[in-house]
């Protein structure tokens, strides 16, 4: 059988970066791997448990040929004892409990101002690598821990959840940074480790026609009223649909002359960058429907517009988009989300500003002349909102529709 040939500092020093990282084998499971960035880091592949594991051992020239044979030895020891040498390779790694990664990313957890939904997303996501990383110091991490459990994820076919640990992983290592924890951002390594996505947009309709039908067959549900007004609801106020069914009544100003909602700040997707309430005018349709729909919800403990099953809990995603598809409304047709882009659209047609239509949808608008811009242009936007509901209107009861005309105040 031949032997695998030693690595040499002569071998190594030529090897350079390709678009993937790659190995050079010393043997016995010891490796230098070049990655894209150009770095040659030793590892060691072994099984421990019947499963396959490996152990970082730093990057040469820092860590010698001989440096990395002795730690290769030592593991083996260790591996021939019982002993996973992951552990002890570990913690001679260095760095206290409040140094780790599991400790760092409870830390920057606790300091966001997550929506529930988005915490609960990002709680998950914590989930699927703190186990394998989480007792590993910040400063010890390097991009090999981190690609196998990223690419795992992947290989189960969890492509978007891929992404997002491991950005979610980048953003605990620049708070430890911050902090002093760690020196760098090396998930920012991997940034081509996993195949790209292509983006899909959310399954809208825009056709005059097919909007009417719609409309038509919304108004002929006859399922749960939350779920029924919400249906109503969601198509004339340009909200995501969380937004609107997480939506309480303390929250709105129906019998006053010019009907508002204030959805506040912390319930936003964009309040980080958006951190005040967001204003959204009622037409008069949906200040008609919110009166009914108070007769039937607005004693709920809990102030919701629309409780679920759940107590305490309102209607779910879910919810919505199974009446839809009891309308015979698939996701290949239109989703929850895909009322903004409806709307968007055709008032983009139609001519109406950008600039109102992107302030209603609550889109970030990041150039120099929003941030010294704080006009919320309330009249403008209610105009449009009535217009838009007038619009539907129309469709849904069949009236001579004429093309939808730039609203005027």
């Amino acid at each position: 059988m031949r032997e695998t040939r030693k690595l040499t500092d002569r071998a190594i020093k030529p090897l350079k970066p390709r678009g993937k990282p790659y190995k050079a084998a010393d043997g016995d499971g010891l490796y230098i791997e070049v990655t894209p960035a150009g770095g040659k880091l030793w590892r060691l592949k072994y099984r421990f448990g019947g499963k396959e594991k490996r152990l970082s051992f730093g990057p040469w020239p820092d860590i010698t040929v001989e440096a990395a044979r002795a730690k290769a030895t030592e593991a083996r020891a260790m591996l021939r004892a019982g002993t996973d040498p992951a552990r002890g390779h570990r913690a001679a790694r260095g760095g206290t409990d409040g140094e780790t990664m599991g400790a760092l990313a409870d830390a920057w957890a606790q300091k966001q101002a997550w929506a529930a939904g988005t915490e609960k997303r990002e709680r998950h996501l914590m989930a699927l690598w703190t186990p394998k990383l989480g007792d590993i110091p910040a400063r010890a991490l390097t991009p090999a821990d981190i690609r196998p459990v990223v690419l795992g994820i992947e290989a189960e076919g969890h492509h978007e959840f891929a992404r997002r640990t491991l950005a979610q992983i980048g953003r605990v290592l620049r708070h430890a940074v911050a902090l002093g924890h760690a020196d760098r951002d090396v998930a920012a390594d991997l940034g081509d480790v996993l195949a790209p996505i292509q983006s899909e947009k959310y399954a809208t309709l825009t056709k005059p026609t097919e909007i009417a039908e719609l409309m038509k067959a919304i108004y002929g549900y006859t399922g749960d009223p939350s779920t029924c007004y919400c249906l109503r609801i969601l198509p004339l106020v340009f909200t995501r649909p969380g937004e609107l069914r997480n939506a309480k009544w303390g929250e709105f100003d129906l019998d006053g002359p010019e009907p508002l909602w204030r959805i506040p700040g912390e319930r936003m997707k964009m309040r980080r960058k958006n951190p005040g309430e967001h204003l959204v005018p009622l037409s008069t349709q949906v200040a008609g429907l919110l009166r009914e729909l108070r007769t039937i919800t607005g004693t709920n403990p809990h102030g919701l517009l629309f409780p679920g099953l759940v107590a305490g809990k309102p209607i779910s995603d879910a919810t919505l988009g199974q009446a839809l598809r009891r309308l015979g409304y698939g996701p290949d047709r239109i989703v929850p989300h895909g009322f903004r882009a409806m709307a968007s659209t055709a008032l983009n047609e139609q001519g109406h500003p950008p600039d109102i239509i992107e302030l209603q949808l609550a889109h970030r608008d990041s150039s120099v002349r929003a941030i010294y811009n704080r006009s919320t242009r309330l009249p403008e936007r209610r105009a449009m909102m009535q217009s838009w509901a007038d619009y539907l209107d129309a469709l849904r009861t069949g009236a001579n529709v004429v093309p939808f005309r730039r609203a005027t105040v």
